[in-house]
């Protein structure tokens, strides 16, 4: 029989090999980047005006930064003070709450948020608020629940691709948890009408493509793509607007060194780049979408100043990058190295 002490020091052993690696793997996907220069940081824990429960989604529009939260609240909030200038609650949210806003054009031409309702299974268009805690003027809403051809599994987020007059031309819509795939609609589905033109990804009836929680979606109007975020699969897709793969930049059997964990916003820059905030890793990595390479990190996790946990969205505006810092219940407005006022000036398309 082994002595007491000997299978001790072995179990020790093993236990040492079996942390050695853990941490080893951890190192990998926490791989944090330069630290971000902040310039500003927005908002705390809380639910008054200007503060945040948990917030999981951001979007730049009308000068603003528009933002949603655990609370189930639409918050606009002035970049300069972070002041919560107008504020609605969600007239729905005792399923759950919105994981995707956008901003675009309605059918009229008027600016309007479309929020991706996600357990209510519906896209939900509001007319821009002015009050404080007033209902919002719902103009439009569309989908229910299930997996036919305009139905939905907990949607995640909105793309508007616009035509030459400034109008939505189709309406791109992602989800995840039983559809995962990209639906696509014409503007008629704005005035009450069926609107449904295609889907893609397995579930929704394409080939090769299988989806894992598409978290963000935008278009690259220029060269013609719809870019997206596959969270659960760690990469970031290419596509023609028509659902055709064009590229991937990740692997969906990695999660950290040169690739993304759990890539969650996405912002489009222009010369064909991107800054994805990555809510496994709590960073921002900025990446060559034609080349796919990664050409920087940025963020360091944590609680402290400058720090990020779980950031959930990006945007930019005036020349600042703006990180929805979730895990935080913040935004912080940064100064990234390598990218120059123009490049964070208004959002790409």
């Amino acid at each position: 029989m082994r002595p007491p002490i000997a299978r001790h020091l072995r179990c020790a052993a093993a236990l040492g090999v079996v942390v050695t690696l853990l941490a080893a793997c951890d190192s990998r996907r926490s791989q944090p980047g330069e630290p971000l220069v902040v310039l500003t940081t927005l908002g705390e824990v809380g639910r008054e005006p200007g503060r945040f429960d948990y917030p999981r989604a951001m979007v730049i529009g009308d000068g603003s930064l528009w933002v949603v939260d655990k609370s189930a609240r639409v918050q606009r909030i002035d970049p300069l003070t972070g002041e919560c200038k107008a504020w609605f609650r969600m007239p729905a949210f005792s399923r759950g709450k919105p994981t995707g806003m956008t901003i675009g054009p309605f059918h009229d031409g008027s600016e309007v948020l479309y929020v991706a309702d996600t357990h209510e299974q519906r896209v939900a268009v509001f007319a821009l608020p002015t009050g404080m805690g007033e209902p919002a003027e719902m103009l439009a809403s569309f989908g229910s629940f299930g997996k036919g051809p305009g139905e939905f599994v907990f949607p995640t987020d909105i793309a508007i691709l616009e035509d030459d007059a400034g109008l939505p031309a189709r309406i791109y819509v992602s989800e995840y948890g039983g559809n995962d795939r990209v639906s696509v609609f014409s503007s008629e589905v704005l005035r009450g009408n069926p609107g449904f033109l295609f889907s893609f990804g397995v579930n929704g009836g394409g080939e090769g493509v299988e989806f894992n929680r598409v978290q963000s979606l935008a278009i690259n109007a220029v060269d013609s793509e719809l870019v997206l975020t596959d969270a659960g699969n760690h990469r970031v897709g290419r596509f023609t607007l028509d659902g055709e793969l064009k590229s991937w930049i990740g692997s969906p059997n990695e999660a950290g060194t040169g690739a993304f964990d759990y890539p969650y916003g996405l912002l489009l820059l222009d010369a064909r780049r991107a800054l994805v905030s990555e809510f496994g890793a709590s960073r921002v990595t900025l990446v060559d979408l034609s080349a796919g390479e990664v050409l920087s990190r940025y963020g360091v996790p944590g609680r402290g100043a400058g720090e990020l946990s779980t950031p959930w969205a990006v945007g930019a505006i005036g020349g600042t990058l703006f990180v929805l810092d979730s895990g935080n219940n913040r935004i912080l407005g940064c100064k990234p190295s390598g990218l120059s006022r123009a490049d964070l000036s208004e959002p790409r398309s």
